[in-house]
C-alpha cells in the first residue's frame, strides 16, 4: 500500500477542491476576516491565547468562530490572539508548551493529551454532548459496504481524531488487519471538509468524517455533500470540547466557563451558537470521554 505524507496531499488538495482562500499549512496564525483583536508579542497588555485546528470545523463556520472570539473579547475585556495549526498534535504541543490558553480540540486529542489540558466546556449538539462519525463514498460508485472498500483510496483527517481514524483503526484492528492492509491507499486530508469534497468528486473512495461536520454542511451548504453516500455511522462518543491549559489563572478559567455556559441564553451570542448548530455549552467531567477511551485501549 502506498502511504502518502500528510502535509503534500493537503497542500494539493487544498487547490484542487477549494481553488483558493484556504490557510496554507504553514499559517500559525490567521485574522478571521478581521475583527479579532490580536495581540502578538506585547508584554504590556495581557491577551489570551486561543487556538483551532484547520480540522475541527468547516471553513464555512470560521466567520461564526470570528464573532464569538469578539464577543468573548467583549466579554473579557481582554485581546485574543489567535492562533490556527494543522493538525490536533500541534495544537497539543501548544498546550503541553503553555503557549496557548484554550483550545478547540477533538475527543481523541484529548485524550492523548490530558496530561496538558483541562476540560472547560463542551458543546451541547441535537440535545446530546456527543457525536459520532460517518464512512461516505461517492453514491455514482458501487460501494455500499465498509467490506466494499478493501483495496479502495481512502482518507482520514487527522491520526488523532476518533470519527476520522480512530473509529476506522478499531474496525479494521476486530477483523485482524490494518489501514496498511486493508486499503490500497491511505491519506490524511487535515480537514473533515477536504474529506468530504474528496469523496464527492471521486479524488477518493472513502472517507471517514466527522458527523456533526458533515450535518453542518448538509444544512449550510448542501450541494457539497451532494451525490455522497453514508455506508455506515460509528457509535456515539463524547463530544469535542473546548479545553485549557493546566496553567490556566482559575479567576481567568471560571470567567470563559461563565462565557460559554451562558451563550445560549445571551441575545448577543445565542445567534452564534445557532449559526454553529450548537445548542449551549455546559461543563462536563472526564467520564463523558470513557467509551472513547475504551475504544483506544482495544485498539
Amino acid at each position: 500500500m502506498k502511504q502518502i505524507k500528510a502535509r503534500l496531499v493537503f497542500a494539493g488538495l487544498l487547490v484542487l477542491v477549494f481553488s483558493c482562500n484556504v490557510p496554507r499549512p504553514d499559517v500559525t496564525e490567521v485574522d478571521l476576516s478581521g475583527g479579532v483583536e490580536r495581540q502578538e508579542n506585547d508584554d504590556h497588555e495581557e491577551s489570551l491565547r486561543v487556538a483551532i485546528s484547520t480540522v475541527i470545523s468547516p471553513r464555512e463556520s470560521f466567520v461564526y468562530y470570528r464573532d464569538l472570539f469578539n464577543a468573548l473579547s467583549e466579554f473579557l475585556d481582554m485581546p485574543i490572539e489567535f492562533k490556527q495549526r494543522t493538525t490536533y498534535h500541534e495544537v497539543n504541543e501548544m498546550l503541553a508548551q503553555n503557549m496557548v490558553d484554550i483550545a478547540f480540540v477533538c475527543s481523541g486529542a484529548y485524550l492523548l493529551g490530558i496530561d496538558h489540558m483541562e476540560l472547560l466546556v463542551a458543546p451541547v449538539v441535537q440535545g446530546r454532548p456527543y457525536y459520532r462519525g460517518y464512512i461516505i463514498v461517492n453514491e455514482s460508485g458501487p460501494i455500499f459496504r465498509f467490506e466494499d472498500l478493501k483495496g479502495k483510496r481512502f482518507t482520514h483527517s487527522d491520526p488523532l481524531c476518533f470519527t476520522g481514524k480512530l473509529f476506522v483503526d478499531l474496525k479494521l484492528s476486530e477483523e485482524g488487519t490494518t489501514a496498511d492492509e486493508f486499503f490500497d491507499e491511505v491519506v490524511f486530508s487535515l480537514s473533515h471538509d477536504v474529506s468530504i469534497q474528496m469523496v464527492a468528486r471521486n479524488v477518493i473512495d472513502g472517507a471517514a468524517v466527522n458527523g456533526l461536520i458533515f450535518e453542518y454542511l448538509a444544512a449550510k451548504n448542501p450541494e457539497l455533500v451532494a451525490g455522497i453516500r453514508i455506508i455506515e455511522k460509528t457509535t456515539y462518543g463524547g463530544i469535542p470540547p473546548v479545553v485549557n491549559s493546566l496553567l490556566m489563572n482559575r479567576e481567568l478559567q471560571e470567567s470563559i466557563r461563565q462565557f460559554f455556559t451562558a451563550m445560549h441564553e445571551n441575545p448577543r451570542t445565542k445567534p452564534i451558537l445557532d449559526e454553529l448548530q450548537i445548542d449551549r455549552f455546559i461543563v462536563v467531567g472526564d467520564t463523558l470521554y470513557d467509551g472513547l477511551r475504551q475504544i483506544k485501549e482495544r485498539i
